[in-house]
């Protein structure tokens, strides 16, 4: 029961933390007293992300026995794809944190020009690509479930597909109208938010684009099974 609960309030936070400073109006909305959202909102980013990190080595942890066998049994295609993206996941989110730690507000490190350069630019960069990578992995990982699902729909079938059909249309032209390949390339140091944009609509939009890269992630696994590699 724990496993999935942690999955679960990482898969939010991890959206809330793509939000950036959005999400500081959102809250100040919420809470009964003054709190000005735009002012805090860095620093509610640098509470999700540390919260973010902490989940994964608690999943990680919840997840030891993979370490174990990693060095044992027989490898296929199939497993070399999962080992690597676990693998890539793990490197991006030691990147996001070292670069995270970098510019955190509460440690106050000693910073310099071309540290915060980096960092910035750095950061940025991992947080798209730890965020693909991530959604990857959740799809990769998902056949058990969606079994389950599937043999609940088992009337209709069809319906789950077309449903992921959809929202990976979706989450493609989100993709391409929110530029996040240009973050992912290092193009820019500096995201653009759009503060008059309803709240909830910016996430429709990243939810549509993890359901892209998670149903990419499943679909590979499963045509990869079917073939036996």
């Amino acid at each position: 029961m724990l496993r999935p609960l942690v999955d679960i309030v990482m898969t939010v936070i991890l959206l809330l933390s793509m939000s950036y400073e959005l999400i500081g109006p959102v809250i100040a909305g919420i809470l009964p007293f003054g709190f000005d959202g735009y002012e805090y909102g860095s620093l509610i980013h640098e509470i999700l992300g540390t919260s973010l990190v902490i989940l994964f080595l608690v999943h990680l942890w919840l997840n030891r026995w993979w370490f174990r066998t990693l060095f044992t049994g027989r490898w296929n295609l199939t497993r070399t794809i999962l080992t690597l993206v676990n693998l890539l996941l793990i490197a991006d989110v030691i990147l996001l944190t070292v670069s995270g730690l970098a510019m955190s507000q509460i440690l106050d490190l000693q910073e310099t020009d071309g540290l915060i350069a980096w960092s910035r630019t750095a950061h940025v960069c991992a947080s798209y690509w730890g965020y693909v990578i991530m959604c990857f992995h959740i799809g990769l990982n998902w056949h058990i479930f969606s079994a389950m699902m599937f043999r609940k729909l088992k009337p209709g079938r069809i319906i789950p597909h077309v449903a992921a059909l959809v929202f990976m249309i979706w989450g493609g032209y989100a993709f391409v109208r929110r530029n996040l390949w240009e973050y992912m390339t290092m193009r820019t140091e500096f995201v653009f938010f759009d503060f008059e944009e309803p709240f909830m609509w910016f996430i429709a939009d990243y939810v549509a684009v993890m359901v892209l890269f998670a149903c990419l992630g499943h679909y590979t696994v499963l045509l990869l099974r079917r073939n036996k590699l």
